[in-house]
């Protein structure tokens, strides 16, 4: 039997939905409506399934979990997302960099290596990038900082959430290759991709 990255099931709204993702593959899931995706990341992000909605994430059925149990789960799932976009007082360096100092892990100097390495490949310069704010970034560059910050956090459980929104056609293709640059830092992880029908 194929061991489940998450299985999720929500039976209030227009559409009810149900979707079960392998673990370590790739996965793109086209939902009926941007409430049902909203409703879907939300629960992802929290590793808390709202009335209505079942939630199993990582092999952990998510119902009951104390707040210890749900914030360790939390720190398995990353995203790109509006939902957990930039903080709009700190520089791109300090939205990075913050999850780890918080943390305490990874460094700061690992921090500062990923980004380096990550800006470059998607061809950014790293200082003046990282000391810009996010109102200063347009809608690629903003993805870009987030997906830094996500490879930071090194989650088992990776959401693109409606990544191509806003974007030009140059700059979705720029986009797509985030899939490699996580698959190369994390090879055993998965991937979700969640879009809707009318977007995807």
């Amino acid at each position: 039997m194929t061991e489940l990255a998450l299985r999720y099931a929500r039976f209030t709204g227009r559409h009810p939905v149900v979707i079960s993702v392998p673990r370590g593959g790739v996965t793109r899931i086209s939902l009926p409506d941007s409430e049902a995706r909203g409703h879907l990341v939300t629960a992802l992000l929290k590793a808390r399934g709202d009335t209505g909605e079942e939630l199993e994430l990582l092999g952990t059925a998510t119902a009951g979990l104390d707040s210890r149990g749900r914030e360790r789960l939390r720190r398995r799932v990353g995203a790109v997302s509006r939902l957990v976009g930039l903080i709009s007082n700190l520089n791109a360096w300090e939205n990075i960099s913050l999850p780890a100092a918080y943390h305490g892990s990874p460094t700061l100097e690992r921090v500062a290596e990923i980004a380096v390495e990550v800006l470059q490949r998607f061809g950014a310069e790293p200082q003046s990038f990282l000391a810009r704010l996010p109102d200063d970034l347009d809608t690629l560059e903003r993805k870009i900082a987030e997906f830094v910050r996500l490879l930071v956090a090194a989650p088992e459980l990776a959401v693109f959430d409606a990544l191509d929104d806003g974007l030009s056609r140059q700059d979705a293709a720029r986009v797509s290759g985030f899939e490699a640059e996580y698959r190369a830092r994390q090879p055993t992880g998965t991937l979700v991709y969640v879009d809707t029908q009318d977007s995807a």
